[in-house]
């Protein structure tokens, strides 16, 4: 994030011009104005249908827990309006969720990837830290209880943002009926 308060300018580190935190993201640890990222694009509006609970936080180095016992289960809590959307949910063993990236750090073009150590950009890497805060992970439904769903292998922390959740195409077949 900006280290400058709301409504401070800055110069942006590319062109020069003169920006405020809200229009520029920090790459490399500069200040990059928005239009040197993406030209005279516009923002795209993207409400969330949930949110994630679980014991995942984010520290200093990556992600990490407040529980010494932390398991890979999570829970979508999904906004009541999403119910008459949830028909054939419960059915499917795996789904993908689509969720922020909300506590991002500054985007580093170059760094080295988590799992592997290798040198990568965000683009090969699955790092929260990146211009579009997007993420996607596939996971196992445990359970769906009204509009909460248990699931397993969620890598996002605590107080994530939902924007969508899909049916696996990687697993397309239901779970079995009981």
């Amino acid at each position: 994030m900006l280290s400058a308060e709301a409504g401070d300018t800055m110069l942006c580190f590319r062109c020069g011009s003169a920006c405020t935190p809200e229009d520029a993201r920090t790459v490399d640890g500069e200040p990059v104005c928005l239009t040197c990222l993406y030209g005279d694009v516009k923002p795209v509006m993207v409400y969330p249908i949930g949110v994630v609970k679980n014991d995942r936080r984010r520290n200093e180095k990556g992600f990490g827990s407040s529980s010494p016992t932390r398991s890979d289960t999570s829970e979508i809590h999904l906004h009541p309006g999403m119910a008459p959307f949830m028909k054939g949910l419960e059915d499917e063993s795996h789904l993908v969720v689509v969720w922020q990236a909300h506590r991002p750090r500054g985007v580093k073009t170059i760094f080295a990837r988590g799992w592997d150590g290798k040198r990568v950009g965000p683009f090969a890497s699955r790092t929260p830290d990146r211009l579009s805060p997007i993420a996607i992970t596939e996971v196992v439904l445990l359970e769906a209880e009204g509009t909460v769903l248990s699931v397993r292998g969620l890598d996002a922390i605590n107080g994530t943002p939902v924007l969508d959740i899909k049916m696996s195409l990687s697993h397309p077949r239901p779970k079995p009926r009981k």
